[in-house]
């Protein structure tokens, strides 16, 4: 019996562990990542943080073992032009909701180490500046959308500003 005890409070122990890292008030839902061609440099994953807590909370950066560098952007128009924009931390407010998607925020994943297809899943690690982290499975779909032409978009001049 007292194993039995011990075990229980262990996993009970590793499960609370487990949502304790789990950003704390921020939930995320409908994670994905758009399909591109073989050879594309980057990739765009688009998710919906919802923050239930009764204070702002500020996602700073994000990685993935999947690609070799991750950034926080915005698409914005200037001129006619769509651009990216580096985003240094983006606010979720207090009780609300955050949509990245195509043509708005997206996390830029960048140099893939291997090809992805529709279907596929990557882990994609969400950092926040009080120090938590959030590791969220991204679900790879097929299909354009968005501005479905990364050339059409200017790298050049991405903005490093706290925006």
């Amino acid at each position: 019996m007292k194993q039995s005890k011990r075990l229980i409070m262990i996993l009970l122990t590793g499960l609370w562990a487990g949502i304790a890292q789990a950003g704390g008030d921020v939930v995320v839902s409908d994670a994905w990542i758009r399909e591109a061609p073989p050879g594309a440099s980057a990739l765009a994953g688009y998710i919906t943080l919802h923050n239930k807590g009764d204070k702002a909370r500020t996602l700073v950066g994000a990685s993935s073992p999947a690609f070799g560098n991750a950034m926080l952007h915005r698409t914005v128009m200037e001129d006619g032009m769509a651009k990216m924009v580096h985003q240094m931390k983006i606010a979720i407010p207090a009780g609300g909701k955050l949509t990245f998607k195509p043509n708005d925020y997206h996390i830029m994943l960048m140099k893939p180490k291997h090809t992805l297809k529709a279907g596929d899943k990557v882990e994609v690690t969400l950092e926040f500046k009080n120090g938590e982290s959030l590791t969220v499975t991204h679900v790879v779909r097929a299909g354009k959308g968005g501005t479905g032409n990364m050339k059409s978009m200017d790298h050049g001049s991405m903005n490093h500003g706290d925006m």
